[in-house]
Order: structure tokens, then sequence, then C-alpha cells
């Protein structure tokens, strides 16, 4: 190489270290779910497992003043502790269950940036108020324009955005609960309820999508159209996964898609926009996500398989959702581990995806196994509306450990924020999991040149988090949930993700679970409130508030 060449090419690579470090990001982080049992401010000490347990956390900022945030995630706090009692009656000392009728939608909410958090307690309107319907989790919070004095937030235009405030929605799954079950309904259904004053209130949930036969509904999404310069400004879009089949059949597992136009109140009939095979050729699919653009473009995401393996794919629609193109392929992949080496928590490669409200950039981003066999966050992007995608870019950094469980979004700035979770373990073979082999932490990323490069990463968590501390409600593994979130404005971004740093692993669970795979002499399964430390189980929401 001659000398001049390599000058160019290390001043070059000097400016990229100093734009790295200029774009270093500062961040605080608060317990969402504050206190652990809303409305009692000593639970935080005093929760036992599976009270104290939540993950699959969701965030929303207002569009309008991003002051306010709402927050959820699988909240078990009105489950009643492990072991017989006042609730459970007389069961195993190790019973741990869910219990019929109580749900798990937690709500949080600030209204000082994320400085600071308030426990509103389960969504309601559900089986816990007397409801016929119980929910069930896997949450998703969208803003978008308040309804107008008909009760229509579709179609206005820029000259009356939001000028009626704000509407967020909050959809979950749900299924009847004891007792109320009609016909041969089955979970699980999709409902959607709204708030038009930050998530103080609720409305009652609505159906979005219902259950007939045995067939249920999983991993939905839910976005509004908040663009006033799109045609149809305030639609409203839901998305899932259909299971359907027998009890003795492969799941058909088809990618649905509803709408509304008069704030959630009605929705469409659901529209297909996948195949629907799933058999031991290729696999089903999972993991949607419902973005838009702004010219109305509505983009639909999610991870597929095929014979040469996991893809993410996106349909594209250019009529509010009526119709969609067929499924356009972003890129092939290999999934992250299950479990991840060093720890035994469930993990998934499923996509996050974001829109630039200016320029109709498409943003998708997912976890993979990397060359060197840890997982790392790429991001892909499409600049002609989701046609052509370009290359992966690998935004994660490989020191932070193995990287799962993204967040993205994009700043009116164009700016892209992403967080993401790092296990790092002592020991990471295929039986090395249990009470302190590993930790994890969030990190946080961006981008000011549309994916292209991405500055050095920012520890967004003061505490690390050992995931033996969390635990499925049967013990057989860890859990860490599916998914977290990040949201962006043009000051901050916030990120939302599980935590254990308030927990504590239980050696005793560690055994049984080293039995249940076989890594270990079976065990019996043990009563956690009798053998475990208090805090067992406990894992929390946390949000860091990054300062880009």
């Amino acid at each position: 190489m001659r000398r001049g060449t390599l000058i160019a090419l290390l001043a070059t690579a000097a400016t990229i270290a100093l734009a790295a470090m200029a774009l270093a990001a500062s961040a605080f982080d608060v317990q969402a779910n504050q206190p652990q049992v809303a409305g009692d401010p000593s639970s935080n000490a005093t929760a036992r497992f599976p009270t104290n347990k939540q993950n699959e956390p969701t965030i929303a900022v207002n569009p309008t003043n991003s002051s306010f945030l709402i927050a959820g995630s699988n909240d078990e706090q009105r489950q009643p502790p492990c072991g017989p009692g006042p609730v459970r009656g007389s069961v195993p000392a190790n019973d741990c269950s869910f219990f019929p009728g109580v749900g798990t939608d937690g709500v949080y909410t600030s209204s000082d940036g994320g400085a600071s958090w308030t426990n509103r307690g389960l969504l309601p309107g559900f089986s816990d108020n007397g409801g016929s319907l119980k929910s069930d989790g896997d949450p998703v919070i969208a803003y978008g324009p308040g309804p107008n004095a008909s009760g229509s937030v579709a179609g206005a235009r820029a000259a009356h955005a939001f000028v009626n405030g704000t509407r967020a929605y909050y959809a979950g799954l749900a299924e009847f609960a004891p007792g109320s079950q009609p016909g041969q309904q089955a979970p699980e259904l999709l409902t959607v309820s709204t708030s038009d004053d930050n998530g103080v209130n609720w409305s009652d949930p609505v159906i979005a999508a219902n259950g007939n036969g045995f067939l249920f509904n999983d991993k939905e999404d839910v976005w509004a159209d908040k663009n006033p310069s799109s045609p149809f400004f305030g639609r409203v879009y839901v998305t899932w996964t259909q299971f359907r089949g027998s009890l003795f059949t492969f799941f058909a597992e088809p990618i649905m898609v509803a709408f509304s136009d008069d704030g959630g109140k009605t929705w469409t009939r659901p529209n297909q926009l996948s195949a629907a095979h799933n058999n031991n050729t290729v696999g089903g699919r999972q993991g949607s996500v419902v973005r838009t653009g702004p010219d109305g473009t509505v983009s639909v995401f999610w991870e597929d398989t095929d014979l040469a393996g996991s893809k993410h794919v996106v349909a594209v629609s250019h009529d509010g959702g009526v119709t969609f193109s067929h499924p356009i392929t972003i890129a092939h992949f290999t999934d992250i581990q299950d479990p991840i080496p060093g720890a035994n928590f469930r993990t998934d490669s499923f996509v996050s995806a974001a829109v630039d409200q200016g320029s109709g950039a498409v943003y998708a981003a997912w976890a993979r196994r990397g060359a060197s066999g840890s997982g790392e966050i790429v991001v892909s992007k499409s600049t002609d509306g989701g046609a052509m995608w370009s290359n992966p870019v690998v935004a994660s950094q490989g020191a932070d450990g193995y990287a799962f469980f993204q967040g993205l979004d994009v700043a009116a700035s164009g700016r892209l924020d992403l967080g993401y979770q790092a296990l790092k373990a002592k020991a990471t073979g295929s039986t090395a999991y249990g009470a302190g082999n590993a930790t994890i932490d969030g990190f946080y990323v961006q981008s000011t040149d549309g994916g292209a490069t991405w500055s050095a990463s920012t520890k967004v968590t003061s505490v690390s988090s050992d995931p033996a501390a969390s635990a499925q409600n049967n013990l057989r593994r860890q859990f860490w949930g599916d998914y977290n979130t990040l949201v962006s404005a043009s000051a901050n971004a916030w990120f939302i993700y599980t935590d254990s740093r308030n927990g504590a692993a239980c050696t005793a669970v560690d055994a049984f679970q080293h039995g249940v795979d076989g890594s270990g002499p079976a065990t019996s399964k043990p009563a956690p409130e009798n053998v475990c430390p208090a805090q067992f189980g406990n894992t929390d929401a946390f949000v860091s508030t990054i300062t880009p």
C-alpha cells in the first residue's frame, strides 16, 4: 500500500472514531412499574413470585408533548403467590401457575419525560373488574390523533392535525373469563383499549380479532397513522399471527391485518397477508410489526421461513391497508440461539421497524447469529417504499456481549435510535446456566446517516441483571419475554426492557431446570416460597431515558 493512501485511511479512521465519540449519549434508568403492585408502596420488597414478575414491555410517547409516556408489560401483580393460600386454596406448595380470571396487562404512565413513573395497575374493563374477558398479555401501545365530535379519527388534514388531542391504543391478547365463554370460541382473542388522557383512564376493551372453533391469535402489533400528510391520517392498524388447525394437526400460521377509522370502536374484517402453511418442510411465520409512511403507505413486517431458512419479509399497501403486495424478502438470516449460551430463557429474532416521516425511508432491525456465532443486531433500509432493501449493517458492538431483543425508532430529524440488551456469561456451554453465571445490560447506538454507520454504544443500564433471577411460572426455564421496545422524540429516546436487578436467583430452581433439560439429575419441582430467596423471580420493566 502506498504511504499516502495509508495516511489517508488512518485519517479517515480517526475521523470516524472522533465522530463516534462526539455521538456519545447519556442516559438514566427508572423502574416503570413503580411500585411493584399498584397502590402498595411496600410491594417492591414484599411481593413474592409470581406476583413480582413483569416482562415483554412496550412504550409509546405522546407525539404532541413528549413529557407524556405510556408503558405496559405482561404484569403479574395480581397473581397470587405460589402455594396454598386464601386465593389459590389447597394447592401444592410448588403451584405458581397463572390463576383463572386474573389478567396480566399492566399500565404505567409518566408525565415528566420518563423521570418518574406511576403503576396504574392492570388495564381496566377485564375480568379483574367484572368483565367477561381476561387480559392475556403481549401488550403493544401506540399513539394517534384524538377523535373529532363525530367520533372519527381518520382523514383529517394538516391544519387540523391533533386539534382534538391524542388517543393512545393498547392492544393485547385476551381470553374469555371462566364461566363466560360462548359457543366454541377459544383463546386467544385480540383486544384494543383506548385512552384520551395519556393512560390515566381507559375504555373497556374492544375485540379486534375474534376466534372461531379451535383458533387463536398471537403476537399482535398496533399502530396509528399520525402523519397529517397521509390520506389515511388517524387510521389504526392491528396485525397478528392467526393459528389455525386442531389438536391433532399442524397449526396453520398466516399473518393477518385489520384497521379502524373510528378510534378503535370497530374493526374491519381481517385480511390475510401471507401463506398459512406450517409443516415439517417449511415452517410458519411470527412477530408481525406494522408501520405507516408520510404518504400513507402501510408496511407489515414479519419473520417467515422458506427452504433457505429464516427470513424477514414485508408486505406493502398503498390504499390504506385494503390490499397488499405479495411478501417481499428483506434478508435471510440465522436466528439467534435458543437459549443463548450461558442462560436458558427462550429467545427469538423478531423484527423491529421504523419509518422516517420526512424522507419516507423504511428501516428494519433484528437480532441474528453473526459469523462469530454470537448475537448481533443488524439494520436494513429501503428508500423505495419497501421494494428493495440494503444489505444488513451490523449496528451492535461485539464487546457488549450476545445481543438480543432490540428496539428501533427514528426521530423527526432522521436520527435513528436503536436499543438492545446483551448477555455476557462466565461459562457458555449448553449446560452452563444458573445463579451468577450471566449478566445482562442494555445498550444504545444511533445513526445520523440513514443507518450506513453507527455510533459507539452507550451502556444505558446502571445495574446489571442476572437472568437466573427470572423464571417461567412452571419454573422449567428462565423467562425474559419475547421483546423490548424503543421510541424516539426530537430530544430523547426511551428504551424499555425486562430487568432483574431487584431479583434473586435460586439454586433449587437452577437444579430443577438442569433436571428438566437433562443437563443434571432430575429433582422435584421446588416450592419457591420455602427454598428460594424472597426476591426470587422479581423482574421489572425498566426505562432508560436517553439523550443522544
